[in-house]
C-alpha cells in the first residue's frame, strides 16, 4: 500500500488486544459499522478505511514529517539522539515520559465516552430540543448539507481513529518489555494500562474530556478547539526523547488527526449558517455559549502557561505558554471563517467576497443587515480558567509559602477583566450567577459544573488569593 510507504505495522501483545476488545464491545459496540465496505464507500469512496494497529514511522519517514511539526528544530527530525529502550531512561524522565503518555491515551478514551452521547440520538431519531433544531436548521438552509446519518457516520470514523490512537499509546508501553521493568517494585506499563481502561466517562486526566457531551454543538467544537489541541501536542512530542513514541506522531498526525479537526471545523460553519438564517430555534449566540463552555478547557491542556522549562527540547519542541500563544491565534483564525460563513449564508456571496462585508462589520458597519453582535468571537484566555494561568504566579493562598497553589479563585470575565466589588474579586456567588449568563443552560447540570463549583468557585480552603510581588526580569503572561 503506497499510503503505508515510511510506516511498519505491529500488533498489540495478545492480551491488551482483548483487554482492548472488551473495552470496545462495551464503549463503542458500533465500530464494526464504520468497517462495512458498501457503507464506507457510500461516504468515503476514495479514502482507504482505518486501521486498527499500531503504526510508526520509519527513520526514513519520520524526517519529512518532524521538519514540518510547530516548533521544530534540527534535532526534531533527528532520530540518532533517541532512547529505544524505556530501561535507558533516568527516573525522573521515565516518569515524564510516562505521565505524558498516560494522558495521551486516556484523552483518546475519553472522546469515544463523549462523542457516543451524540451519536446514540442521531442513529436512534430520537433527537429533541437543541440538537432537533440544529439538524432540521441545517436542512431547511442548505438541503444539500449534512445529513443526519452522515454527521453520525463522520462521528464514528472519528472513534475509530481516536481508539487507533489509544492502541497507539498502548503499544508505546507494552511493545517495548523494558517499559514493564519493575521499577521501586511496580510494573508501570501494566498499571497504566489497567488503569486506562477501567476510566469511566468524568475520571479521566484532563478536564476537557469529563464534560458530557450533551449536542452536536458541543461535539463540532470539541473538534474543532479541542482536537485542535491534540494537534499541537503531536507535533510538538515528534521531539519525544522516548523513541518508539516520537515515532508514532507522524501517522496519528498527519493521516488522521486533521480529519478531526476538518469535521469539527465543517459542522461549526454550517451550524453558524443555519443560525443566521433562522433555520431553527437557536442563534449565534448557542454557538458563542458552546465556545465559551469549550475554549477554556482547550487552553489548560497545554498544562501551566509558566512551565515546561523541564520537557521542551527533550520530550516537546515548545515550552507550555509558547505552544499556547501559537494556538491562540490559530484558533483566532477559525472563529473568524464561522464569521465568514456567517456573511456567505446571510448575504449569499462566496468566501472571497465575504471577506470585506466582515472587515465592514467588525468596524462597526451594519452590512446585509449583519452587526459584530451576529458574529462570534473568542473569549479573552483569562476567563472561566480554573488552573494554568500565568497570573496564578502572581498570587499565592493565605499561609503558603508557594504562588499559585490550588484551583485560585480569580474571576475573569469574557473580555478578560478582573470582576472587583470594593477592591476585591467579587463574590463566588456573583461570579457563579455570571458565569450561568455565558456558558450554555444544557451545561448547568453536568458533572463537570458540579466539579467547578466545588473545587473551585466555592472552595473556601482556597481562601482569597494574595498577591505576589513579581520578581523583577518575571515573563509576562503569554497573549498579552
Amino acid at each position: 500500500m503506497v499510503l503505508l510507504d515510511g510506516f511498519h505495522v505491529d500488533a498489540l501483545p495478545k492480551k491488551w488486544q482483548e483487554e482492548g476488545r472488551v473495552w470496545q464491545e462495551t464503549y463503542f459496540p458500533e465500530m464494526p459499522q464504520v468497517f462495512d465496505r458498501p457503507a464506507w464507500e457510500r461516504y468515503y469512496p476514495d479514502t482507504p478505511m482505518p486501521l486498527t494497529s499500531v503504526v510508526m514511522a520509519k527513520p526514513d519517514g519520520f524526517s519529512e514529517f518532524a521538519h514540518r511539526v510547530v516548533g521544530a528544530s534540527r534535532e526534531t527530525a533527528d532520530l540518532s539522539n533517541r532512547l529505544w529502550k524505556a530501561e535507558k531512561m533516568p527516573d525522573a524522565q521515565f516518569m515524564t515520559a510516562l505521565k505524558i503518555i498516560r494522558a495521551q491515551a486516556s484523552t483518546e478514551l475519553g472522546s469515544i465516552q463523549q462523542h457516543r452521547m451524540v451519536w446514540e440520538q442521531l442513529d436512534s431519531g430520537s433527537l429533541t430540543g437543541l440538537d432537533k433544531e440544529i439538524v432540521e436548521g441545517m436542512h431547511r438552509t442548505d438541503p444539500t448539507g449534512k445529513r443526519v446519518d452522515a454527521i453520525s457516520f463522520s462521528k464514528k470514523r472519528v472513534c475509530v481513529e481516536e481508539l487507533r490512537h489509544h492502541m497507539q499509546m498502548a503499544g508505546v508501553l507494552t511493545l517495548d518489555e523494558t517499559f514493564d521493568k519493575p521499577r521501586w517494585g511496580r510494573h508501570w506499563a501494566t498499571e497504566t494500562m489497567e488503569e486506562l481502561l477501567a476510566m469511566k466517562p468524568g475520571e479521566h486526566v484532563l478536564d476537557a474530556f469529563n464534560i458530557e457531551f450533551k449536542s452536536v454543538m458541543d461535539s463540532a467544537t470539541f473538534m474543532s478547539l479541542i482536537d485542535r489541541v491534540g494537534k499541537f501536542q503531536l507535533e510538538m512530542q515528534h521531539h519525544f526523547l522516548y523513541g518508539p513514541m516520537a515515532v508514532s506522531m507522524p501517522w496519528m498526525r498527519w493521516k488522521e488527526e486533521s480529519y478531526h479537526l476538518a469535521v469539527g471545523e465543517t459542522l461549526m460553519k454550517a451550524i453558524a449558517g443555519a443560525a443566521i438564517l433562522d433555520g431553527g430555534n437557536f442563534g449565534v449566540e448557542d454557538l458563542q455559549e458552546t465556545i465559551n463552555m469549550w475554549y477554556p478547557r482547550g487552553l489548560e491542556m497545554f498544562g501551566s502557561e509558566l512551565g515546561g522549562d523541564l520537557v521542551k527540547g527533550v520530550f516537546k519542541t515548545l515550552k507550555n505558554g509558547e505552544a499556547q500563544t501559537i494556538y491562540i491565534e490559530e484558533v483566532r483564525g477559525k472563529v473568524r471563517d464561522v464569521n465568514l460563513a456567517i456573511v456567505q449564508a446571510k448575504a449569499k456571496v462566496r468566501k472571497e467576497e465575504a471577506e470585506p462585508i466582515l472587515a465592514r462589520i467588525e468596524k462597526g458597519e451594519t452590512v446585509h443587515g449583519l452587526t459584530k453582535d451576529d458574529l462570534v468571537f473568542l473569549p479573552d484566555r483569562r476567563f472561566f480558567r480554573i488552573r494554568g494561568l500565568a497570573e496564578y504566579g502572581d498570587f499565592r493562598n493565605p499561609g503558603s509559602d508557594a504562588p499559585g497553589v490550588g484551583y485560585v479563585y480569580l474571576p475573569y470575565d469574557l473580555h478578560g477583566n478582573l470582576m472587583i466589588e470594593r477592591g476585591k474579586p467579587i463574590e463566588r456567588d456573583a461570579y457563579a450567577d455570571y458565569l450561568k449568563t455565558v456558558l450554555p443552560d444544557r451545561y448547568m447540570p453536568s458533572r463537570h459544573w458540579s466539579f467547578v463549583k466545588d473545587e473551585f468557585v466555592f472552595n473556601d480552603k482556597w481562601g482569597d488569593p494574595e498577591p505576589v510581588r513579581k520578581p523583577a526580569g518575571a515573563p509576562t503572561a503569554p497573549g498579552q
